[in-house]
Order: C-alpha cells, then sequence, then structure tokens
C-alpha cells in the first residue's frame, strides 16, 4: 500500500482526529472561522509556488492543520444546540410546542418519537418559533402506534435535559442520544398530544417511510410467525422493533447481530442481484457502462434509504459508491483510499458518526477483511471446487472477527466462541432470503399465487434458521460473557494486531518484538486490575425502578440483598457493573425481611447490617422501629426502602446516622416529604431515583 495510492485515506486521519478533540473538548474556538479562511488562501498561494525539496513538509503540515481545525469546527458547529434560535435561548420554560418528526419512531415498552421543533412557549397563543431535536416518549396507544415520519405535532409536556446513567458502569443512554444530536426528552401523557399535519419532511424521507411501511405490510402477510417476521424484516428493510428479547439474545451470543442489522454484507447482495439483472439487458453503445453504473447505484440508494440510512449501510454504499464511480472512469483504486473517501464523505455528512458504534464496527470489519483475508488465502492449501466458497466464507468471518474483536469485547463484553460455524448459516440462509424476499415483493404485486408458494418456502426457511441458530446458542461453551476490558486496553489490542499482520507482511521480527511487549503491557495491567479487585470492599445501592437492589462486594465475591425483582432488570441495573468489578462467585439472599446471613465480614440480620467496621439499618416498615425509650444506636447509614410509613425524625431520633439514603423503591411523593425533613434538621441525604446508585467504598 503505497502512500500515493491513498491520498484520501492520509487526509482522513487529520479530520478524523480533528473531530475526536472536538467532540472531547466541545468548546467553540473563538476566530477558528477566519483562521480557516486564512489558512485555506495561504494553501492556494503555495500551490502555485515551486520551493525547495527539504521544505516539502510545510505543505502537507498546512493541509493537515487545517483538516484537524475544520474537523474541530465542523464536529463543534453540528450539535443543535449551537443554533442561534434553539429553544434554551428564545424560550426557556416550555409548556406546549409544536415539531415535525424527522425520523421513524420506534416502539417497545413506550413509543419514541424523535421531534424537531417549530415553535415553543408558555401556551398554545404565545408560541415562538424555535429549534431544536427532543425526544418523545409516549404510552404505547393507538394513536403513539400511527404516527409516522413527517408528521407534524403539537405537544403539551415539560422538556427537560437527558438524564446521565443511573448506575455504575450502565449503558450511557444520554451519550448515546448526544451522538444523535437529542439533548432534550419529554415524558408525554396520553391525550396531551395531537398530529395537526402529515408530509412534512424531507420529499426523500416521506418517500422511504412510506416505501418501508408498504413493504413491512407484504412481510407481516406472509411471515405470520412472530420471530419469522421479526428476523424477516431486519435482514430485508433492517427494521428491528419486532425483535424478542430472546431472539436478540440468541444473534448475539452467537456473533450473528450483524446480519440483522443492515450492512455491507446486505449492500453487496444487492449489488450482486442488480449487475445480475441488469447484465441481462442488451446495451449498445458508449453510454453501456454509465447506465449500468447509474442503475445499480439508483437501486442501492433506494435499498439505503428504505432501510433507514443507518450508519453501516451508509458506509457500504458510498463506498460501491466510489468503487462503481471510479470503474465507471475506468480508473483503479485502491480499497483503502476508497475506505478513507467513503469514511471522509460520511463524516463531512454527519460527524457523530464516528462515535456510532455501527458505523466504528462495520469499517474495522472491512479493515479486517482487506488485511487479513487475502494474507490467508495465501496460506490455505489447494481445495477442491465445492469446498471454496465454503472455505471462503469462513476466512471471511475470521478476518472480519479479528478486525471487530477489541470493541465487541469493549461494547459487549462476550466472545462468541462458534461465530465461524453461525457465519455459514446468516451469510448463507441470508443470502438466499434477500434475493427471494425482492423476487416476493415482486411477485406479491403482480401474481399473488406464486408468491403464497415462495412466501412460504422463505418462512420455513427462517424457521429453520432460527432453530439452527438456538442449537449453536446451547453448544457448550457457546459464549464467554463477563470479559470487561477498558477503552485504552481495547486502543493496544489493535496496536497489537496491526503490528503482527504487519509483522507477517513485511517480514519484520521487530514489528512482532512490538507487538509482544504490547501484550506484555496489557497482561501487567490485568495483574494490577485483579489485585485491585481482590482489594475491593465495597456496597452498592442500585437504581432499579421501584426495586431493592443491594450489592456487597468483598474481594471478587459479591453477596445480593434484593427484593422479588426480575432477573432481566437486576441485569439491566447491576451486570455491567460487577462485570467491571470482576466479581467471579455470589450469593443471593431471600427477600424475606428476616433472612439472617452471616459471612466473613458481612452480617444481615435485618434491620441491620454490618459490613467490615460500618453499620447500616435497613427499614421498610413502623413494625422495625423499637418501643419509645429505647436507647439509641448509633449507625453510619439509614436506608429507607418500600415506601416505609415512618416520620424521619423518628428514625433518626432511634437510629442517629450522618446520611439517609432513599431506595428507588420508594414512591416519589414519600420521597419528597422525608427530603423536606431532611432539609429541615440540615440532614445529609442520597436519592437513589435521582441521585443515581449509592456507593460506599
Amino acid at each position: 500500500m503505497h502512500p500515493r495510492k491513498t491520498p484520501f485515506l492520509r487526509l482522513f486521519f487529520p479530520w478524523l482526529a480533528g473531530i475526536a478533540v472536538g467532540a472531547w473538548v466541545g468548546h467553540v474556538v473563538p476566530g477558528l472561522g477566519y483562521v480557516l479562511a486564512a489558512g485555506a488562501c495561504l494553501l492556494l498561494f503555495l500551490v502555485r509556488q515551486r520551493y525547495h525539496y527539504r521544505f516539502r513538509w510545510v505543505f502537507g503540515g498546512l493541509v493537515f492543520t487545517l483538516l484537524f481545525c475544520a474537523g474541530y469546527r465542523h464536529v463543534i458547529r453540528y450539535d443543535e444546540r449551537r443554533q442561534p434560535d434553539h429553544f434554551e435561548r428564545t424560550c426557556p420554560e416550555v409548556v406546549v410546542f409544536t415539531g415535525i418528526v424527522y425520523d421513524t419512531p420506534s416502539r417497545g415498552a413506550r413509543t419514541k418519537v424523535p421531534l424537531r421543533l417549530e415553535s415553543a412557549g408558555l401556551a398554545a397563543d404565545s408560541l415562538r418559533a424555535c429549534t431544536g431535536n427532543v425526544l418523545l416518549f409516549l404510552d404505547p396507544t393507538p394513536e403513539a402506534e400511527r404516527l409516522r415520519y413527517g408528521d407534524r405535532l403539537w405537544v403539551s409536556a415539560a422538556i427537560r435535559p437527558t438524564e446521565p446513567p443511573g448506575n455504575p458502569h450502565a449503558f450511557d443512554y444520554r451519550r448515546y442520544l448526544h451522538f444523535q444530536n437529542i439533548h432534550h426528552q419529554a415524558f408525554v401523557r396520553e391525550g396531551a398530544f395531537g398530529v395537526v399535519g402529515a408530509g412534512y419532511g424531507h420529499p426523500l424521507g416521506r418517500l422511504a417511510s412510506r416505501w418501508r411501511i408498504q413493504l413491512l405490510g407484504v412481510l407481516h402477510e406472509h411471515f405470520p410467525g412472530r420471530d419469522e417476521y421479526a428476523v424477516a424484516s431486519a435482514l430485508l428493510l433492517g427494521y428491528k422493533g419486532d425483535l424478542s428479547e430472546e431472539l436478540r439474545t440468541t444473534y448475539t451470543e452467537t456473533g450473528s447481530m450483524h446480519a440483522l442489522a443492515v450492512s455491507g454484507t446486505h449492500v453487496g447482495l444487492m449489488y450482486a442481484a442488480l449487475m445480475f439483472v441488469i447484465g441481462r439487458i442488451p446495451w449498445r453503445g458508449k453510454y453501456r457502462l454509465w447506465g449500468q453504473t447509474t442503475l445499480v447505484l439508483l437501486g442501492i440508494w433506494a435499498f439505503t434509504l428504505v432501510t433507514g440510512a443507518t450508519a453501516s449501510v451508509m458506509r457500504a454504499s458510498v463506498m460501491f459508491t466510489c468503487y462503481l464511480l471510479s470503474k465507471a472512469i475506468r480508473r483503479q483504486s485502491s480499497v483503502w483510499n476508497i475506505l478513507g473517501a467513503s469514511a471522509f464523505g460520511l463524516l463531512l455528512y454527519n460527524p457523530y458518526f464516528l462515535f456510532d458504534a455501527g458505523f466504528q464496527l462495520s469499517y474495522v470489519a472491512v479493515v479486517g477483511i482487506v488485511a487479513f483475508y487475502p494474507m490467508f488465502q495465501k496460506m490455505t492449501p489447494p481445495l477442491p471446487r465445492w469446498a471454496k466458497e465454503g472455505w471462503s466464507i469462513l476466512l471471511i468471518g475470521i478476518a472480519a472477527q479479528l478486525g471487530t474483536l477489541p470493541l465487541s469485547l469493549y461494547y459487549f463484553h462476550q466472545f462468541p466462541v462458534y461465530f465461524w460455524l453461525a457465519g455459514w448459516v446468516v451469510v448463507l440462509g441470508g443470502a438466499v432470503f434477500m434475493w427471494g424476499g425482492t423476487v416476493l415483493i415482486l411477485l406479491h404485486a403482480v401474481a399473488s399465487a406464486p408468491a403464497e408458494w415462495l412466501g412460504r418456502a422463505l418462512y420455513y426457511l427462517l424457521w429453520g434458521m432460527n432453530r439452527v441458530m438456538e442449537g449453536i446458542q446451547h453448544l457448550p461453551g457457546s459464549v464467554i460473557s463477563g470479559i470487561w476490558i477498558t477503552a485504552w486496553a481495547a486502543s493496544v489490542l489493535y496496536l497489537c494486531i496491526g503490528l503482527s499482520a504487519a509483522a507477517i507482511v513485511q517480514r519484520h521480527p521487530r514489528l512482532l518484538l512490538a507487538a509482544l511487549a504490547l501484550l506484555a503491557l496489557l497482561g501487567f495491567s490485568r495483574f494490577g486490575q485483579k489485585y485491585t479487585w481482590e482489594q475491593q470492599h465495597t456496597v452498592v445501592l442500585y437504581q432499579a425502578n421501584r426495586h431493592f437492589l443491594l450489592d456487597f462486594y468483598d474481594g471478587r465475591r459479591r453477596v445480593t440483598w434484593a427484593d422479588s425483582i426480575s432477573d432481566r432488570r437486576e441485569r439491566f441495573a447491576a451486570q455491567t457493573n460487577r462485570w467491571a468489578c470482576g466479581i467471579r462467585t455470589a450469593t443471593h439472599l431471600l427477600p424475606a425481611s428476616d433472612t439472617v446471613f452471616r459471612a466473613a465480614n458481612l452480617l444481615v440480620q435485618p434491620p441491620f447490617v454490618q459490613f467490615f467496621q460500618k453499620k447500616m439499618v435497613v427499614l421498610e416498615h413502623r413494625n422495625q422501629l423499637a418501643p419509645p425509650g429505647t436507647p439509641p444506636i448509633q449507625v453510619d447509614v439509614l436506608i429507607l426502602r418500600n415506601n416505609a410509613n415512618v416520620r424521619l425524625a423518628e428514625c433518626l431520633h432511634q437510629f442517629p446516622a450522618p446520611l439517609v439514603v432513599f431506595d428507588a423503591s420508594n414512591g416519589i411523593g414519600r420521597v419528597e416529604r422525608w427530603k423536606a425533613e431532611c432539609r429541615e434538621m440540615k440532614q445529609a441525604f442520597h436519592n437513589v431515583r435521582e441521585q443515581g446508585a449509592w456507593v460506599l467504598e
């Protein structure tokens, strides 16, 4: 890979660095626009000059500096809160507002509707024009289910900033929404919103939304099974709203969730199908190549729009566009240059793509395939013709897994052992279904009987694919979970993989030694992390909505005291923190209030708890208070749970404590009364529902 053949790749890195630094710093640099304009003028002047060879770095350095500054400014200005007419500036107190649904609503326990504001105010007759993005949370009523892209709504609700994660090491939904350019949310009651118009938004967006709804209706007609319809809509249209939790877990634990997120594989299959059909058209004349290219690009971008134009499918579509255009002008392009050009263009369109997990995983998967697949092919002995395709699929899967391994461990904390086996199933089954599904949609419009037969065959194909994936999921040792690595460790792991690959290609032993040195550094870091885990003595009271969940960490052992919380809710609240703390053994206490538990450094005898030298009282009802006249017992922490019907003054009279903690199992009204008492008595308190989990080191 000669640098002269990859100009876009070289230009991409300073652009990438500018965006990353700008997102991290987040501050406007005054006059940066003028500096960029002056630098561009200087660059145009230097282009026409001749200068000594030893000063060649001046021009390149200036280009890289300008790209870095441009990336920094681009990501800062992209934040919707920087708009001069943002509602936080024009109408800081919002009660009523109107706006347009600018993306497809997602369904679930609540319907989430992304809304771009047009006007807002304190009343319907005093609205002022403004901008800003708000995520609406609506109860799943029939009115909410009917909302579509381009609908214009009026809403009566309080807008508030998005909330940080409530538990340590939990998924940061606020950060995720920030990189969707959403920084505010509103919980809307039934009847507090209405549709006042339709057909707004971008024309292409409206067209794509209408197509998607129609195509989902076709799939629903031919795939009556819930799981089969969910997989069909995900494979063909990128719609994952109907995937059940069990099905998501199955595909995640087999390393095949990428098959249900439309990405490069799907665009590649669509490209192959379009080339097969268009290649049969009897073209003549000098415009044959451009005609084929135009039709293929129209098909690919129509597919991109219908599937929601996610970061992964946009990456693939832009890459195929660059490849087809270079082919049309009869230029041989380097894959690395196409990668750089597509990434540069996508980040120019939306710099927040850089922080999208799908965007990152799709690019590192392609890098892994481009870097390792040819290497694996050279090491492969001659194979019979019938085995070559299956072997190629296996090698591509391994190469992609190498590219995505550090990021997968960082984001998902697990490694699917049988990804290579599941890869054959999802690639072959997905290819057959995508081509068959496309034919099914065409037949549905012109011939219902053949469409019904084909739909039945595809239904059984998906049924069989789901059963095979479940079988792979339940194989012994199918997934290694609980892997916790930091962003720093993931970066070092990528350096190790890159240096090892370069050492093999260039046959340079020093690069291999550098990779081994980095691995040794990771090993020492892991040893230090394990030592820290062995020394930890921590109490964590989680923010588990309407439930009590308390963990005691003694080294790598955990004791959990909880009420009748479901396994799913407990995992959602606490699992990532337990992985981050290296917990290996666990004990669960019964939810009954009279349970007595003794361990080396822990005594639980409700309402009393002693962990090492810390004494706590956990009250949930008045009967746990001693009769009047009983001597007070000094404790370190008083925890109130489960709407305990007590006055704070009498609790503190019997159990004086420097800190009172209100658990998330308490009602909002009860907690507000306790907070008022605390302020009156100047008593320190921690409200788990508002302030997040309480952690005692």
